[in-house]
């Protein structure tokens, strides 16, 4: 056992029940999902990473029906190209098997017996795929112990745990000789990733793991369901706080046992008063949204709105999934989720006539339009191990395969499967069966993925309506300024922190503390680390300049 190791062991009490979400979540700020620099001697400031940084070559061989460039959002498409090409002309594998240690946020797939899709997979790889497979809110605490008891597999997801630097020197292949600079062009699909992502996997001046693009895809915004909306004769156009008040009024019914909200609002509610994403900066410093001065007037609005029950009675009891089905079935036609998460909704609402759209936050006096938070440049990083540094090619070139872009056979494989087992055909669209929707679940794109794509052929129209929402609230979306940033403090404390100020959060929400409250809590988050995570970070913007 090495020092990092006997350091994790003796802090794995600490890490039970935190929060996995990769190396973007167990690095980021304080109540957000970003990468980072920090403690332990580490640094991923700017100066270090450009003389490493993958170069970018993007990847040109299909033309997108809109482009999103312009706007800072994925490109959209209204049909796979109906004869795909085939990049990669051999298998990536090199016939022994290849072992991936990830998080999945969809349930446990069929075993490889009963799974055609794996099994064409290995096929296709050149290589058998096993996969360890944990839900993403345990993978933290797993993440640890598999560090601890020297089980990581050939490629992971890194997790949430202390000093991260020192783990991928100690755990990780140093990837920097294979992919800095022009070396990445042999996996020209790594090269396709935004330059921006790498950030979040490079330290010391070394790269240590591929990133797992998101960007826009992943901002969080109010999806409705229309049909509902218009059947009520009510429009999602709402310009202040209380007509969003009032929207919800019409949509709650309850002897329909309907309640316009799945879960509380919050965020959006902050959009509408414009706080900053998760820290802005003031006087050269770096500050909490936290302590911003409008969090009174935010939780006056958000009390109204349970006290009035427009919000669902087990929003604060349920698990994540609950929130999906209620939007599914209608009985919450609102509901606070990512762009990404448009195609589930598609897959599981039965409703032919469901129809989804974006609302957009207003200001909260009716002033013009608020401002919406900008997902991370990226969710996580995949790591390869040191243990496995001698199939190092072999492993780049299976996530390179993972990586293969949208309109080639790859994509169109790792996506939709089988056709006639995983997807059928619809109108010349493939559109995943109920079969494909459970075989396809190995975590694949939490090892690898290509750039977000917009192209949602379940339903028509809605590629167009996906992009035209994002087109919408993207380019005025706010950063954060602390992307890219990493703070041990928060790493070690983070998430207790936030914890702890979510709990005050949904007290007051609720009615069981005053408004009041507030006050005092972010005084005591700003005492137990708050305050030295700020700083940490203050340091890693000035020094990332």
């Amino acid at each position: 056992m090495n020092v990092y190791e006997a350091r994790l062991l003796n802090r794995r009490t600490v890490l039970a029940g935190s929060a996995a979400l990769g190396l973007a979540g167990a690095i980021g700020t304080a109540g957000c999902s970003n990468e980072g620099r920090g403690g332990g001697g580490a640094s991923n400031d700017e100066a270090s990473r450009s003389k490493v940084r993958p170069a970018y070559v993007r990847y040109t061989g299909v033309e997108a029906d809109l482009a999103g460039a312009e706007y800072n959002i994925p490109d959209a498409f209204h049909r796979y190209p109906a004869n795909p090409v085939k990049v990669i002309s051999e298998p990536p594998g090199d016939g022994k098997p290849i072992h991936a240690t990830t998080y999945t946020n969809t349930p446990i797939p069929p075993k490889l017996e009963q799974n055609r899709f794996w099994q064409e997979l290995n096929k296709q790889v050149g290589s058998p795929i096993s996969v360890s497979l944990t839900p993403s809110v345990d993978y933290t605490q797993k993440f640890a112990t598999a560090v601890a008891g020297d089980r990581l597999g050939d490629i992971f997801m890194v997790g949430g745990v202390p000093q991260i630097p020192q783990l991928l020197a100690a755990k990780a292949t140093d990837l920097t000789p294979h992919l800095s600079g022009d070396n990445i062009k042999k996996y020209p699909f790594l090269a396709n990733l935004p330059e921006v992502a790498w950030n979040s996997g490079i330290f010391d001046g070394k790269i240590y793991g591929i990133p797992i693009p998101r960007g826009a895809i992943s901002s969080n915004v109010l999806y409705s369901r229309a049909d509902i909306l218009q059947a009520q004769g009510l429009k999602p156009e709402i310009t202040s706080a209380a007509e969003f008040v009032e929207l919800c009024k019409g949509l709650t019914d309850r002897k329909q046992n309907r309640f316009a909200l799945a879960a509380a609002p919050t965020q959006f509610v902050r959009n509408m008063f414009d706080m900053p994403h998760t820290w802005a900066e003031k006087d050269g410093s770096l500050v909490s949204y936290l302590e911003h001065e409008a969090h009174e007037e935010v939780f006056e609005i958000l009390r109204q709105l349970w006290k009035s029950g427009y919000i669902h009675p087990d929003a604060y009891s349920g698990q994540n999934q609950d929130l999906k089905t209620r939007f599914a079935n209608g009985s919450s036609p609102l509901v606070l989720d990512t762009f990404s998460a448009w195609p589930t909704y598609l897959q599981t609402m039965t409703d032919k006539q469901a129809r989804i759209a974006i609302i957009a936050p207003p200001k909260h006096d009716g002033s013009g339009q608020g401002r919406t938070w900008l997902g991370a440049p990226a969710i996580g990083v995949t790591a390869i191990s040191k243990k496995s540094e001698d199939r190092v090619e072999t492993l780049l070139k299976y996530l390179n395969y993972l990586a293969a872009p949208f309109g080639t056979q790859e994509y169109l494989f790792r996506k939709f499967g089988i056709r006639d087992v995983d997807h059928t055909l619809a109108d010349g669209n493939p559109v995943l069966t109920k079969t494909g929707f459970s075989e396809l679940q190995l975590g694949l794109m939490y090892q690898a993925d290509s750039p977000w794509t917009i192209f949602l052929p379940e339903k028509e129209g809605s590629s167009e309506a996906q992009f035209n929402a994002m087109k919408s609230v993207c380019p005025t979306a706010i950063a954060n300024p602390a992307a890219g940033l990493y703070s041990e403090t928060n790493v070690r404390k983070g998430q207790q922190l936030t914890d702890a100020i979510n709990q005050v959060t949904d007290d007051i929400v609720q009615g069981r503390k005053p408004v009041s409250a507030w006050a005092g809590a972010v005084k005591k988050w700003k005492t137990d680390g708050g305050d030295k995570i700020a700083d940490e970070l203050t340091q890693a913007l000035k020094s990332s300049r």
